[in-house]
């Protein structure tokens, strides 16, 4: 009793085979469309079953290569799709390119159904190259059946630039839009043109021109399909909103703060309600209105919006990288602001997010490795600090010479934490290498150039080569004097720097009128508590202290005492060092006591944070022990 199924079984498939030999027209018609009946009732495997059937029949009849096998091979990879076999699907449409490049030729139009089916199944399993060859191949059939510029073809060059991007061919996914617009402005010269699809390619070539910061080029894509958008959808679509977003995005990166803020507040509103308040689009929209916010200075509603996206990580169907680049842009302003470990715990979360969805050696984890490198530096996690710089170096020198610019900051922030760490060599071998690259990608009059220059010469000056150090510092001096007013505070601090090792070098003469030069500016600028202020007119002191100018002398150490008591606070060392020098002055003019009570006073804070052995502690006590011979009792009033 058992085996009676079976036997039923192989009766009825022989009576199947059977009646399909012997079949007429009409009854392959009606076994067609019997499966087509099934197929339509959900039931995919008893229609695939009927199909297969009528396929072993037409091969039978007329060979494995005709198209009508090619057209049942079809409808039966479609039930594939249906029932989930995607693999087996692909396997059959491979067959039916197979028949028709044998029927009727590898560059018949006729192909091109077909091998737009096989590029959704190289998307689907990811494999871009496939995708890639697929899609030229489909150009190629169609700039050979139509010409250059049929309007079908822009939709396939678009889907080629999106897949290129993908592939991290930028030149190529930028060739592709852009034949896109032109295949598409061509349509719209001789028939009804296809505006919609015209501002999406603009926008896809707008944002490849962006990538590569040639802003001029992007604005002008934007604001055409701006213009476009403006006629052929709804203000509020999202359409609409993405390229007000881009031209907002565009304006950013010209620094155009002022300009991009409202075009970014309207993208947020139009995502949010097209999207919703989370969604990553609406997030990102939100993440660049609070750059732009920032570079106009309102870093209170900059950090308001950055919150509220760092906010959305707690919550459900967030993509993760739109909150990683909102803890990246919130701890840039919170590090600008000087609030160090707050920011240093956004950019270690941003890294654990980055590295989970996309990997430890992504081109993404480079910027912040290196931001949290610095911060570590700063907060004199020297060891820190170098291995996130080595990480970030180690990624961007993989990005080729557009990366150029990025390397050498890094290797010139790794070079200073080298320096803190006494490793001087190897130092200047990387701020050698960071400046050659700053050269390469901004030119010898670029600040950042100068920058490395100054760093450079400091290490030189720190291995005992003041004399070596000046060149450098005079060709910092020069760019500087290029790029800034006369009169700005950061050119009295490149004549600070030069002053100083020319003093060391015994330059006198030029070390004072650079000194008295940088003061002006200083004061110019109302800079009356800037630190470099009173560095100047302390070493200016002692110039003119050296030549028995004491009246001079004294003014300027007081002022000097004035700056580093406020700056520096009146228990510091570099005060107490002020104070022993004005009291020597004092000493000099006959004030014993006005003398005596200075140096005391430098000997109590030199003792007091340095240590009774230490030799600027010992020498204030020698100064004072003199004092206190010579002087006679302090008479109280």
């Amino acid at each position: 009793m058992e085996s009676f199924p079976v036997f039923f079984a192989m009766m009825a498939s022989y009576f199947l085979i059977y009646y399909f030999r012997n079949s007429n027209p009409n009854d392959v018609t009606r076994a067609s469309n019997r499966a087509e009946q099934l197929a339509a009732n959900q039931k995919y495997a008893e229609a695939e079953q009927i199909l297969l059937r009528l396929v072993k029949d037409i091969e039978r009849k007329q060979g494995k290569d005709s198209l009508e096998i090619a057209s049942y091979l079809r409808r039966i990879a479609y039930l594939k799709m249906n029932q989930g076999d995607k693999a087996g699907a692909e396997r059959l449409f491979q067959r039916v390119v197979a028949i028709q490049e044998k029927s009727i030729g590898p560059d018949s139009p006729d192909l091109l159904s077909t091998l737009g089916y096989l590029t959704q199944f190289a998307r689907a399993r990811g494999d871009l190259d496939s995708l890639v060859a697929l899609m030229r191949r489909m150009l190629a059939i169609m700039t050979a059946a139509y010409g250059h510029n049929d309007g079908r073809m822009a939709e396939v060059y678009n889907a080629l630039g999106l897949a290129e991007y993908e592939k991290g061919d930028a030149a190529g996914a930028k060739s592709a839009f852009r034949r896109a617009v032109e295949v598409n402005e061509k349509v719209a010269e001789r028939s009804t043109p296809r505006e919609k699809e015209l501002a999406m390619n603009l926008e896809n070539l707008a944002t490849m021109q962006l990538k590569e910061r040639d802003f001029d080029g992007a604005d002008s894509l934007f604001r055409r399909a701006l213009a476009i958008r403006e006629k052929v959808t709804e203000a509020e679509s999202a359409e609409f909103g993405t390229s007000v977003a881009g031209l907002g995005g565009v304006l950013l990166g010209k620094k155009d703060f002022a300009a991009a803020e409202p075009l970014l507040r309207r993208a947020v509103e139009i995502r949010e309600k097209a999207y919703g308040p989370n969604h990553p689009l609406t997030l990102l929209a939100l993440n660049q209105l609070g750059q732009s916010l920032t570079g106009k200075g309102d870093t209170a509603s900059a950090e308001t919006l950055l919150r509220r996206i760092v906010a959305a990580e707690e919550q459900e169907a967030n993509r993760p990288l739109a909150i990683a680049e909102a803890k990246d842009n919130l701890a840039g302003l919170l590090r600008d602001r000087g609030e160090f470990a707050e920011a240093t715990a956004l950019y270690r979360r941003s890294l654990e997010i980055k590295e989970k969805e996309l990997s430890a050696d992504h081109p993404a984890m480079a910027v912040p490795l290196r931001n949290l490198g610095w911060l570590l530096w700063q907060q004199g996690d020297l060891a820190g600090g170098e291995r996130n710089l080595r990480a970030a170096l180690r990624l961007g020198e993989r990005g080729g010479e557009e990366a150029n610019k990025f390397v050498a900051d890094v290797l010139y922030n790794l070079g200073l934490v080298l320096r803190d760490k006494g490793d001087l060599a190897r130092a200047e071998l990387l701020l050698w290498r960071a400046m050659a690259l700053a050269e390469k990608s901004q030119g010898t009059d670029h600040l950042n150039y100068a920058s490395v220059l100054e760093a450079i010469a400091f290490v030189r000056r720190a291995q005992g080569d003041a004399k070596g150090s000046v060149p450098l510092l005079r060709q910092s001096l020069s760019v500087q004097e290029k790029r800034f007013k006369p009169n700005d505070p950061a050119i009295a601090k490149a004549l600070l720097n030069l002053a100083l090792v020319l003093n060391e070098t015994g330059e006198r003469n030029e070390t004072e009128a650079l000194l008295r030069r940088a003061v002006l500016i200083y004061e110019g600028a109302r800079a009356s508590e800037d630190p470099s202020l009173g560095t100047a007119l302390f070493i200016l002191a002692t110039l003119v202290h050296k030549r028995a100018q004491f009246a001079e002398a004294e003014a300027l150490y007081r002022r000097a005492l004035g700056i580093m008591e406020k700056v520096r606070g009146p228990e510091h060392p570099q005060t107490a060092n002020v104070m022993g020098s004005l009291a020597q002055v004092l000493e000099a003019t006959g004030d014993l006591a006005g003398a005596r009570l200075l140096a005391g006073r430098a000997y109590n804070i030199t003792a007091k944070t340095l240590g009774e052995n230490h030799t600027a502690t010992i020498d204030m006590k020698t100064r004072l022990n003199r004092l206190m011979m010579k002087s006679a009792p302090i008479q109280e009033s």
